[in-house]
């Protein structure tokens, strides 16, 4: 499916933002740990969230879907049982990631793998020199740091030490070592985004687990935890309303609003709304609610590491700002579902724009973009980001192979053409 997109002023309306995948996945993961039964109610429901239901019932757990986007969980109390299947992750880095972590609490062996992104590009050799470290048993059974891989339990605690430039390995041997048979002290080199970070140090401090943490460098969690089921309403993805937002501050003539948004939560992408404030966007906040209006910005240096999924969106405004903005810090960016940094690079350039590729980052300056041909890589964000860029931009944008979207925003054609978005699908 091809996504057809013209340029589009005068957007106006208010945009219904989706659940957040990542509070999603780790209420789903705890909930499959406590003991007894919890309740999620209206988690990020894709391909992704489906394959880590299937991966957390082949672990012991049950899932149940109630009426009013309620899931039950009947949680394993922390005693998994080993899959008795290779578990699939799809193209889910967390499935990856956080069921290897996993693994390493399981008696047997447990091999994970996925499509060409999860075997090629999402490295997972820091957490497996970390697992290995803390006495269970890890290995990328290519040896390139990339799945398949596998691994076995118990584990044992102890100290252990990796790089934190994703946040994802951390995040995983978090959750992981509060099933460690002793306390694990845990030393992070380089942590990166660490408002990610918090997430899982808030479903750790919701459950009971006990842990201290230092400037997310060190970390030191008791182990042995054990914790009763919940009930969660998971919250909106700022990940999302930063796309609609930022096309009504780069369209002439344009208001829209994104309602329910929790400036609370543990979030990084909400910082975007002061960095977009920052180089001059009319964003006025009203409660729960974002309005966003027609702006003229001003480039700046911006460090991407807190909301790094937003590095492709901020590159896509500073084309359109005054002057150059500089995107920094963002060479996490080179494995997630693409290369990301090259990618927008590379499209932005076909659009016309005024784009230097950096190890870490890109430099932009602002000029009229036209409309050109992509193919979405199998990455929501380029398909979410190159939409908005084609809304801006001079005759028609076209991006194939759309179908990833509904990854993290399901409805986001939809919810676009609502507000007044020139976009439409075709075969």
């Amino acid at each position: 499916m091809d996504l057809a997109v013209q340029k589009s002023p005068r957007m106006h309306g208010t945009v219904r933002i989706p659940p957040n995948k990542s509070h999603s996945f780790r209420a789903l993961i705890m909930a499959g740990l406590a003991e007894g039964v919890s309740r999620i109610v209206g988690p990020a429901v894709s391909n992704d969230w489906m394959r880590g239901i299937e991966a957390l019932e082949m672990l012991g757990a049950r899932v149940d879907p109630k009426a009013n986007h309620v899931w039950e969980v009947t949680g394993t109390g922390g005693k998994l049982k080993t899959p008795d299947d290779i578990v699939d992750c799809g193209n889910s880095g967390i499935i990856l990631r956080f069921f290897m972590g996993l693994a390493a609490c399981c008696e047997g062996y447990t091999v994970l793998s996925g499509d060409e992104s999860i075997r090629n590009i999402r490295v997972c050799q820091p957490l497996i020199d970390a697992i290995n470290g803390l006495g269970a048993w890890a290995v990328s059974t290519k040896g390139d740091g990339h799945a398949p891989g596998g691994g076995r339990g118990p584990l044992k605690g102890g100290r252990a030490e990796l790089d934190g430039m994703d946040s994802q390995p951390v995040s995983a041997l978090l959750i992981a070592a509060a099933l460690a048979d002793a306390p694990t002290d845990l030393v992070v080199r380089n942590p990166g985004a660490q408002p990610w970070i918090g997430v899982p140090l808030a479903w750790l401090h919701r459950c009971g687990v006990e842990y201290r943490h230092a400037d997310y460098s060190h970390y030191r969690i008791r182990g042995n935890s054990h914790w009763k089921g919940f009930d969660v309403h998971v919250p909106l993805d700022w990940s999302a309303a930063l796309y609609p937002i930022v096309a009504a501050v780069l369209s002439a003539d344009s208001e829209v609003r994104a309602c329910g948004m929790d400036f609370q939560d543990s979030q990084g992408d909400k910082l975007v709304v002061d960095i977009l404030r920052d180089m001059g966007a009319d964003i006025e906040i009203e409660g729960d609610t974002v309005i966003a209006r027609s702006s003229k910005l001003k480039g700046r240096e911006i460090d991407c590491n807190d909301f790094i999924d937003q590095f492709m969106l901020l590159a896509v405004v500073g084309s359109h700002a005054e002057g150059e903005t500089v995107l920094t810090n963002a060479e996490i960016c080179r494995h997630k579902e693409c290369d990301r940094i090259t990618e927008i690079c590379h499209a932005l350039k076909a659009m016309g724009a005024s784009v230097t590729e950096r190890p870490d980052g890109l430099a932009i300056r602002g000029g009229r973009l036209r409309g050109a041909r992509f193919n979405s890589r199998a990455d929501h964000r380029v398909v979410m980001t190159l939409a908005v860029a084609g809304l801006l931009a001079d005759g028609t944008t076209v991006i194939s192979d759309v179908e990833c979207v509904k990854k993290t925003f399901p409805s986001f054609v939809s919810e676009m053409q609502s507000i007044g978005c020139d976009m439409e699908k075709t075969n």
